[in-house]
C-alpha cells in the first residue's frame, strides 16, 4: 500500500489532467492499531478464533461467547430510512435486465401475441441507453429438402446402434465423422478403435464413456453429430438429435 501511494499520491492526476483518486477510486489511508479502539480488539479476536478453527487449534471456552446476537428493533421511521438507502443498491443492470425478460415473460403467458409484439433490448446503465427492437427470424438452414433452425432437434425412435445411427444419416446424404455427448467423444471417424463401437447401443456408450446417469423415468438421450454432405464434402451444422431408445 505504501508503494501504491508512493506512485500515486494524493493528488495524483491521469494524462487527461481529471484526479486519479475519484470514485470508484479511493485514496487508501493504512489504519495504526489502537487498543483503545473497540473495532480494532474485535478484529483481532475474530481473526484469532478464524485462524484456530482454521488450524484445528481448540479455541478456549472463555472466548467464547455464547450470546446470539440480533439486531436491535428499531421505529417505523427508522425502517423506512434504512430501506430508503437500500433501494438505490437494486437499481443494477442484473435487475434490468431480470425486469426486462419478466416483461417479455408475461407476453408469453398471456398469449395471443405475434412475433412483432415481442422486443429486444439493449441497454447500457452508464450512458444511459434503452434501444427496443423487434426480434429476427433464425437463420434458416437447408440440405436438400430439409430445413431448420438453432431451435429445432432431430428425434429418432429407437434403441439404436452407432451403426444405426450413421445409416440413419447417411439416408438423408450426411456422412458424420463425429458424434459427442456433452465433452466426451462416442465416435469419431478418424480413430481406427472407435470402430469397435459400431455395433454398441448409444446410450451404453452414453453411460460408459461420457459418465452419464440415466435415470428410469428417462427416455432419451441427446448427442451432437459433426457431418458433411455426401456429395461436396462440405461441412452441414444439423441440429441436435435426441434418440428416444425407450
Amino acid at each position: 500500500m505504501k508503494q501504491l501511494t508512493f506512485t500515486f499520491p494524493e493528488d495524483a492526476a491521469t494524462s487527461t489532467g481529471a484526479p486519479f483518486w475519484s470514485a470508484p477510486k479511493r485514496f487508501p489511508r493504512p489504519l495504526q492499531f489502537s487498543s483503545s479502539d473497540p473495532g480494532h480488539l474485535q478484529f483481532v479476536m475474530a481473526a484469532s478464533i478464524l485462524r484456530a478453527e482454521t488450524f484445528g487449534i481448540p479455541v478456549p471456552e472463555w472466548a467464547k461467547n455464547p450470546k446470539k446476537l440480533a439486531d436491535a428493533e428499531v421505529d417505523k421511521l427508522k425502517a423506512k430510512f434504512i430501506a430508503g438507502r437500500i433501494i438505490p443498491a437494486i437499481a443494477t443492470s442484473t435487475a434490468m435486465a431480470t425486469g426486462l425478460v419478466c416483461l417479455e415473460l408475461y407476453k408469453v403467458l398471456g398469449g395471443g401475441h405475434k412475433l412483432e409484439d415481442y422486443r429486444n433490448t439493449f441497454a447500457n446503465l452508464a450512458l444511459p441507453l434503452f434501444s427496443m427492437a423487434e426480434p429476427v427470424p433464425p437463420k434458416m438452414m437447408k440440405h436438400r429438402d430439409m430445413s431448420w433452425t438453432v431451435w429445432d432437434r432431430w428425434i429418432v425412435e429407437g434403441d439404436l446402434t452407432l451403426r444405426e445411427l450413421l445409416q440413419w444419416l447417411k439416408d438423408k446424404a450426411l456422412s458424420a465423422y463425429s458424434i459427442s455427448c456433452g465433452t466426451s467423444l462416442l465416435y469419431n471417424s478418424m480413430f481406427p478403435k472407435h470402430k469397435d463401437r459400431m455395433d454398441r447401443k448409444v446410450v451404453d456408450l452414453v453411460k460408459e464413456v461420457a459418465k452419464v446417469e440415466v435415470p428410469s423415468y428417462r427416455r432419451h438421450v441427446d448427442v451432437v453429430v459433426a457431418c458433411e454432405d455426401e456429395e461436396d464434402g462440405s461441412d452441414v451444422d444439423i441440429p441436435l438429435i435426441s434418440i428416444y431408445f425407450r
